[in-house]
């Protein structure tokens, strides 16, 4: 591929993903509260002030007003470029993935990639509804396991690879069961709504590299969810009954999981 015609894909990718990452924002304010994501538009929370055309630009906007809201100056969190930016890096990580550093500008390499930016999106809204309401939406995870099932099908139909297909239902099995077996022992320390992602996880996990790559997901989920809780747990203070949310571990580690997961497998088998 040409390099400018890749750095186009990449910038484009990069774009869309800015504009998804403020849908992002909407949708994880939303969807907790049971709004409706598919009208009406933004309104500041403070002041409940109807944001422009002007004033809704990813990023550009929030450096542009200084964080604040126009009508009522009300601070907005960094939260909302943040998951901007964050929502476009992992689009462009969509493309160069399945487009760019594969060469595949074929119609699977396109289905795969969008699914995966899909992925990523829903990940992303999911992280913040968790962090803000210890809650993974039923009306969330089941679409996204069936939409993802659906894209990921068609994937591997239109490429002529149905086994990644098996992959995928076994990493779905691994991932998923392992956390419904963690739940039916340990109920407190595992919530349903996790045993749930833990199935469209291990499915998006196995369809590239198959089982090795669900576990180096699941290791580096637990790894981070363990560290970091240990972290907040010592520096905010609390006792072994604090809730923390589980679901962005599961998110992030999933992510490096497919950035970096095959290496680091490839290198640990390397040492046997």
């Amino acid at each position: 591929m040409d390099n400018l015609v890749g750095t186009f894909i990449l910038a484009a990718a990069f774009v869309v993903g800015l504009i998804f990452g403020s849908f992002a924002t909407v949708a994880s304010y939303r969807i907790p509260r049971r709004e409706t994501i598919v009208s009406g538009r933004s309104k500041c929370p403070a002041c409940a002030h109807q944001i422009g055309a002007l004033e809704n630009i990813p990023v550009i906007s929030w450096v542009a007003l200084r964080g604040k809201c126009r009508h009522c100056k009300v601070p907005i969190g960094a939260r909302y470029p943040l998951t901007e930016l964050a929502t476009g890096a992992l689009f462009v990580f969509a493309a160069f993935k399945f487009v760019v550093s594969a060469n595949d500008t074929s119609v699977s390499g396109w289905v795969t990639a969008a699914t995966y930016a899909a992925f990523f999106w829903t990940l992303v809204v999911l992280t913040i509804i968790d962090l803000g309401h210890k809650l993974l939406p039923n009306r969330v995870v089941y679409p996204l396991f069936v939409a993802g099932w659906v894209g990921l099908a068609a994937a591997a139909v239109i490429d002529g690879d149905l086994g990644r297909l098996l992959d995928a239902a076994i990493g779905a099995a691994i991932f998923g069961g392992f956390f419904f077996i963690v739940a039916f022992i340990y109920p407190q320390g595992m919530g349903l709504g996790d045993v749930k992602l833990g199935f469209v996880l291990g499915t998006f996990l196995g369809f590239i590299e198959g089982p090795g790559l669900v576990l180096v997901g699941m290791f580096l989920s637990f790894l981070l969810g363990g560290v970091i809780s240990i972290g907040v747990l010592v520096t905010r203070g609390g006792g072994r009954k604090t809730e923390i949310p589980f679901g962005p571990f599961l998110a992030l580690g999933t992510v490096l999981a497919l950035m970096l997961g095959q290496p680091l497998l490839d290198a640990y088998l390397g040492t046997f």
